[in-house]
């Protein structure tokens, strides 16, 4: 039998100036049109790697990511492109693309 979980929910209502620029309809229409969309792996990959320099720990260098996917993603395509690539090739408007392929999309 499964176990009942509990909850807790914070209703907090917006301020006055922001309420009355809130738009009922297009919110519906934001979550209609992205509801399905995968989340998870891509926002936290892509909220930990959020500048352009100063993400990873000192010692390791910027380049070290792309490479080092792109070598593992010769072993397991479809993880890294779970993880990593398919976040990218949303960020470019392809699907399907290596990292390699991306980049060189990128340098065009």
């Amino acid at each position: 039998m499964a176990r009942e979980r509990d909850y807790n929910v914070a209703w907090l209502p917006l301020k006055k100036e922001i309420a009355a620029k809130y738009n009922v309809e297009k919110a519906r229409q934001f979550f209609f049109q992205n509801e399905g969309l995968p989340y998870g792996y891509h926002n936290f990959l892509f909220g930990w790697l959020d500048t352009q320099y100063s993400n990873l720990p000192p010692l390791m260098p910027n380049e070290f990511m792309p490479i080092a996917l792109a070598q593992y993603e010769k072993v397991n395509f479809s993880q890294v492109y779970r993880i990593y690539g398919a976040a990218l090739n949303m960020r470019m408007g392809t699907t399907g693309l290596s990292i390699p392929e991306i980049a060189g999309m990128a340098a065009l």
